[in-house]
């Protein structure tokens, strides 16, 4: 089966995947400090620059782009380093290989694709068809755009993120967004930001991206 006879289904990194925040809040704070950034000390003021693109946000701050590029590349060294034990989230991994079979699954991050892709290889993490990193634009919108466009005539482009920007973005961009309960952001912001379904649990995912798994991932004929 060829990946463009299978519908597109669009997922973020870091928070619905992999449990990421302790170090990527630590480092970008460090970061972002010796860059120059003001007005990002704490992990509050960290996960309030997710409540709209991350880079617009930084921008907002005041930040230069070569500030941004500047805390944001450390954190993406760190987050690399630390791969080997930033774990995926319990059963992502089991839904992941699930939702492979039977949709086109692209990551889409904010962060350096290679991060990704390193991360997923090294937790042995099946599915994903390929990665939209920081190298393909640095507005999830603007890639959300350019792969819905390339997988034209369905009838509903799902995005699963967790913070509020993850929502607010794919709703620009013509998708509709499904929160995670395990994510960054408390449900109830993500609902507030447009969510359209939330997924308390992965195995949640199942039932509003592919129903039809339903019943051989809980071994129910």
């Amino acid at each position: 089966m060829s990946s463009h006879s299978r519908d597109l289904l669009m997922v973020d990194h870091d928070g619905v995947l992999v449990d990421s925040f302790d170090v990527f809040s630590a480092t970008f704070i460090d970061a972002g400090h010796a860059a120059g950034i003001v007005g990002v000390d704490t992990p509050d003021e960290v996960l309030a620059l997710f409540e709209d693109n991350l880079y617009a946000s930084l921008r907002a701050h005041g930040a230069s782009d070569a500030q941004i590029a500047s805390a944001l590349g450390k954190t993406a060294e760190a987050l690399n380093h630390a791969s080997h034990w930033l774990r995926p989230f319990p059963l992502v991994p089991q839904v992941l290989a699930d939702l492979g079979e039977v949709r086109t699954i692209v990551l889409v991050t904010s962060g350096p694709g290679a991060v990704a892709e390193n991360w997923l290889r090294r937790h042995g993490v099946v599915g994903i068809d390929h990665v939209a990193g920081a190298e393909n634009g640095l507005s999830k919108a603007d890639k959300i755009r350019t792969l819905v466009s390339a997988h034209p005539g369905q009838d509903v482009y799902w995005f699963v993120g967790d913070t509020a920007g993850d929502m607010r973005e794919a709703r620009a961009a013509g998708a509709t967004p499904v929160g995670v309960g395990w994510g960054w952001h408390d449900p109830e912001l993500l609902i507030a930001a447009g969510a359209e379904r939330i997924a308390a649990t992965p195995a949640d995912l199942l039932g509003i991206l592919a129903p039809e798994l339903t019943a051989d991932f809980f071994g129910v004929d």
